[in-house]
């Protein structure tokens, strides 16, 4: 529980400093492969099966990403690799609340989190030149707190019920939202190389989710079938 929380902690850090560092779209993709390491994580640490149809889709996804921030076409910076580390601790975490959601209780596991989350910002803050927000800036962090809280919430709702490999191509739909709401509030527009790459990203995981629900509904309805769901 401790190392999920401070790979929560991390996983913010990292994510700051790419978001300010290189362009969103670069962010948005390499992020995106979290869901990727988790289905890979999730057969090395956890030893769920894993199909070929989800293994096409981490190729996909793969693809999709390189086609985004193309290495060796364009200078990759110190964001690039907070942006990769970032997707790797938030897969990490996926994992370790997998691990953890049958032996603790929800409100222990998020508690921890928001706990380590106020050491953290309370010693950085007294440790910078901090000013107090006006009120603008107080609705808007608050905001961010409580769709923060949120989201934590109903990821942990999600793990305890559900494989680790099979939640993880559900975050490719951020990446509709991603390009929405950067292009409304930045407007910053990826081009039309990166679209291709974020909708092979999309696509990968929307198979997988797809292909899953045609295999089960297939067993439930299948009469000369065993199993029962």
């Amino acid at each position: 529980m401790q190392a999920r929380a401070l790979a929560g902690i991390a996983s913010g850090v990292l994510s700051v400093f790419a978001f300010t560092t290189i362009p969103l779209a670069e962010v948005y993709a390499l992020i995106f492969l979290a869901p990727l390491l988790v289905t890979i994580l999730s057969t090395v640490i956890l030893k769920e099966r894993v199909g070929p149809w989800r293994w096409l889709a981490v190729v996909a996804g793969f693809v999709g990403v390189m086609l985004v921030v193309r290495p060796g076409f364009r200078e990759l910076h110190l964001g690039h690799l907070a942006a990769f580390a970032n997707a790797f601790l938030a897969a990490t975490s996926v994992i370790l609340m997998r691990s953890l959601a049958q032996q603790e209780k929800r409100t222990t596991i998020l508690g921890a989190l928001v706990g380590y989350g106020l050491v953290f910002n309370g010693v950085g803050a007294a440790a910078s030149s901090f000013s107090l927000p006006n009120f603008g800036q107080l609705v808007w962090l608050m905001m961010a707190g409580l769709f923060t809280a949120g989201g934590q919430l109903l990821q942990l709702l999600a793990v305890k019920y559900a494989p680790a490999n099979r939640i993880a191509p559900t975050h490719y739909s951020q990446i509709v939202w991603a390009v929405i709401l950067g292009a409304l509030f930045f407007h910053e527009y990826p081009d039309w190389l990166s679209l291709v790459g974020l909708t092979v990203v999309g696509a990968s995981g929307l198979l997988t989710m797809v292909r899953e629900e045609v295999r089960l509904g297939t067993v439930r309805w299948n009469p000369f079938s065993r199993t029962r769901l």
